[in-house]
């Protein structure tokens, strides 16, 4: 019984958590947008160019 009131508890810790995270990164974001400087605009656009190849890799720190 003590497990399962240490997992609903941890859950619940989860949930705020999540929730406050999600709220304070919301707002952020809404006043950005209010304010006329867009934050998701100045993230830069996923290009596959931007993955590191594993021959890259060897070459960084010098494998064999």
């Amino acid at each position: 019984m003590r497990n399962y009131e240490y997992r609903k508890e941890s859950i619940a810790c989860y949930v705020f958590c999540s929730l406050f995270l999600l709220s304070f990164v919301g707002t952020i974001l809404v006043s950005g947008e209010m304010s006329g400087n867009s934050i998701i605009s100045s993230v830069p656009r996923f290009s596959w160019d931007m993955m590191i190849k594993w021959r890259e890799i060897v070459e960084i720190f010098d494998l064999k």
